[in-house]
């Protein structure tokens, strides 16, 4: 079981960027749906989401589980799971839901301060700025503090 819910004690980083607590089936992190919405002159065009899963607590098997259970979802383009591994290897898999007309599944491996993927470089700084804050706090001995000052 790879446990690394101490991440979850940087709520300021998953609060600012607008991540949620979410837990299923032994899995457990933060989640964000993203709505991306295309207009015109005539008003709203189409409107699609994305769901951005980062999951720290997970049985090693759960990438390929997640992989063969996860389904498309309604009017979602992309789901992207980034589990985050003690291990220092970066992995990718894309799945694709008919062809990619009902949206895509991409499961990411990623180890804190690891080397990042351009295609997740948008959540790869969140999982190390609270790795940061959260060795920062060992470190000092203390409890977690809030910091208004981080940027990513």
């Amino acid at each position: 079981m790879v446990d690394l819910s101490v991440l979850g004690e940087a709520s300021d980083v998953w609060d600012c960027w607008r991540f949620e607590p979410w837990s299923c089936d032994g899995l457990s992190g933060v989640y964000r749906r993203v709505a991306f919405i295309k207009a015109g002159l005539m008003g709203e065009v189409a409107r699609y989401y994305a769901d951005d899963y980062i999951l720290w607590k997970y049985d090693p098997k759960s990438v390929d589980l997640v992989r063969s259970s996860w389904g498309p979802i309604k009017d979602v383009m992309i789901q992207r799971v980034l589990f985050v591994s003690d291990e220092d290897r970066f992995e990718k898999r894309v799945k694709a839901f008919t062809m990619g007309f009902r949206g895509y599944l991409e499961t990411y491996r990623y180890s804190p301060m690891g080397e990042g993927y351009r295609k997740i470089k948008d959540l790869t700084p969140l999982v190390d700025k609270a790795w940061e804050l959260v060795n920062q706090d060992v470190e000092e001995g203390g409890d977690l503090q809030g910091n208004d000052s981080f940027a990513v």
